[in-house]
């Protein structure tokens, strides 16, 4: 809201005689209060204090113009009554016109006067969260004192981040408020159903294999796919952490692969998300559209040499270009961003933030993935595209995590923290570090082409969200054996939850013939499996015997049986040599 974006003020002298009069004349003090109602209504009282400058002087009206249409239920008083105020609405802002009942002549005489209106556009409920906004105001040279308070209901959730944090406990200050509005968020997660479609063609005259990217966990968000058809061969990690589906198509065969996910996002990170980079040049590498060997691009990373300054200077370089977001969006790389800096979307926001970061050599990749807004003015997404949004990550050694950030929405939203703060409105589709340009992302993973629309997002309720752990255990082993060979196979533990387990940990014992393995896979993805071999050499038996497997999946017990059947061929050289022994006795006693 820039209260004092627009100020009409008129005075009149000793001699009653209308003039117009300087900013200078003035100064107007404000204490802003929003009180928010359990059904987001915000009732703003702005009390003002109009302190003259001039002896002759005295105020006669004042507007007050708020960069909001939904505001209504206006009313103002004086000292010496309540005003009938004048308001406007246009380009999607209102103007609030004063006229005075009091009049107040003299060289520091102060006017006080206050105007209370219901604002619509404050606080929001969006899923599960509530969304508490209240926008910053310009520097304005007439204004003196700017505090803001703010008041919300108990039946809110608790506070999940505010940003900034009032200046002295209870309220905000003008300094404060200069610099960016305040954002707060009510809530512990969103929770989200993402529909997807990857339609796969093999054109080719043999059988193929084809992948997919799938939403992966990450820090802030945990994904459950409640459904996926036809089932993928199997879902591994690449190095980005990305799951990667498998499937096998034959000749000339097209398969729309539908999954359901269900996702929820946290601003806290997830347990367990600390995780140390095993190679660390690998996100300080060249890409394309991240030129860190560029000397521009080097100038820029020797100058800003921390994340917070290099979140600064591309939102402060770069200007977002809202003449592309219906259109089919062409990633330009950093170096061209900085060329035409006034034609930026995401894409070069990020790209920028990455090559300087990588040039300076702080590790940085890029997310691409949908992001949620209900104002595309203050948070755009690229309209014409399921690809709605990308936005950078850097690796913290401190906390051994990837931070996300979003410069684009830092730039649009007129400096909303979009650095130290982040939101639950973000959902991670792929990573880019390794590559920056693979895996292909829900949407337009083929062949990076954008098809038609494939993806579908939209909220839900907490409770349809599974978070029970399966798995599967598969023996493929024998079931019978001759004595005397070496049992030989595999165990097989397959994650069939559609959620990723924090870990499975398999332990194997055979009996009575000894074997022993064990084995942990930190993170497998739904769909992922781990295989232990298995090999125990069978001693010689002349009788029907039973062996065991027993298997232990993160303490819940299975066990495989099989059959040892007796050594024939051991019977069988014994009655040989039986044999042999009596005809060699029957021919030494004829020959005697």
């Amino acid at each position: 809201m820039n209260i004092l974006k627009r100020i009409c003020l008129f005075i009149v002298c000793t001699l009653f005689v209308t003039f117009p009069i300087f900013a200078v004349d003035f100064q107007a003090d404000y204490d802003t209060q929003y009180a928010v109602s359990p059904n987001g209504t915000t009732i703003v009282t702005q009390n003002v204090t109009l302190t003259n400058k001039q002896s002759n002087l005295y105020p006669k009206q004042y507007t007050v113009t708020i960069d909001s249409d939904q505001i209504k239920n206006v009313i103002a008083y004086d000292s010496k009554g309540v005003i009938t105020p004048k308001v406007t609405q246009k380009d999607k802002k209102t103007d609030i016109v004063v006229e005075f009942n009091d009049k107040v002549v003299g060289i520091d005489k102060k006017l006080l006067f206050s105007i209370r209106y219901e604002n619509g556009a404050i606080a929001n409920k969006i899923g599960n969260i509530w969304e508490v906004r209240i926008p910053g105001i310009t520097n304005d040279p007439t204004l003196g004192e700017y505090t803001v308070s703010l008041q919300t209901p108990t039946t809110f959730p608790q506070n999940a981040y505010m940003t900034p944090l009032p200046a002295s406990g209870v309220r905000w200050t003008k300094n404060q408020l200069v610099n960016g509005g305040i954002n707060a968020a009510y809530g512990e997660y969103q929770s989200y159903v993402v529909d997807i479609l990857y339609p796969l063609d093999n054109e080719l005259l043999t059988p193929a294999m084809y992948t997919i990217a799938i939403p992966p966990d990450t820090t802030y968000q945990s994904i459950t796919i409640s459904a996926i058809d036809p089932k993928p061969m199997e879902i591994k990690k690449d190095g980005d952490g990305n799951w990667i589906a498998s499937f096998t198509l034959q000749p000339s065969q097209h398969v729309d692969v539908k999954a359901q996910l269900l996702i929820k996002t946290y601003i806290k990170p997830l347990s367990q998300s600390q995780k140390p980079l095993p190679d660390m040049n690998l996100y300080l590498k060249e890409q394309p559209y991240w030129e860190t060997n560029n000397p521009q691009i080097k100038e820029y990373a020797k100058k800003y040499t921390t994340p917070r300054a290099i979140y600064d200077f591309v939102i402060n370089t770069l200007s977002y270009n809202y003449g592309q977001i219906s259109t089919t969006p062409i990633r330009k790389g950093a170096v061209a961003a900085l060329s035409n800096p006034t034609n930026s979307l995401c894409t070069e926001f990020t790209d920028l933030f990455i090559a300087i970061a990588r040039a300076a050599g702080i590790p940085a990749r890029e997310v691409v993935g949908y992001a949620y807004t209900n104002d595309s003015r203050l948070r755009p997404l690229l309209v014409g595209s399921d690809i709605l949004h990308a936005w950078p990550e850097y690796y913290d050694t401190e906390s051994s995590r990837w931070i996300p950030i979003d410069p684009t929405w830092g730039f649009t939203t007129g400096g909303v923290n979009y650095f130290d703060i982040f939101d639950f409105n973000h959902i991670a589709f792929v990573i880019h570090g390794q590559s920056s340009e693979l895996p292909y992302p829900a949407g337009s993973f083929k062949q990076g082409s954008i098809p038609q629309k494939n993806v579908s997002v939209r909220f839900a309720e907490s409770t349809t969200i599974v978070t029970k752990d399966a798995y599967k255990t598969i023996f493929d082993l024998p079931k019978q054996i001759t004595a005397g060979r070496v049992f030989k196979g595999t165990v097989q533990v397959d994650n069939i939850g559609g959620k990723q387990i924090e870990q499975i940990e398999v332990k194997i014992v055979g009996s009575p013939y000894a074997f022993k393995a064990q084995k942990t896979e930190q993170k497998p993805p739904p769909f992922g499996s781990i295989t232990i071999p298995v090999s125990i050499p069978i001693p010689i038996l002349l009788h029907k015997s039973q062996g065991i497997i027993d298997v232990s999946v993160n303490g819940e017990q299975s066990s495989f049986q099989y059959e040892i059947l007796p050594t024939y061929w051991v019977y069988a050289a014994i009655g040989c040599m039986a044999l042999a022994f009596l005809l060699v006795l029957w021919t030494f006693i004829r020959k005697r």
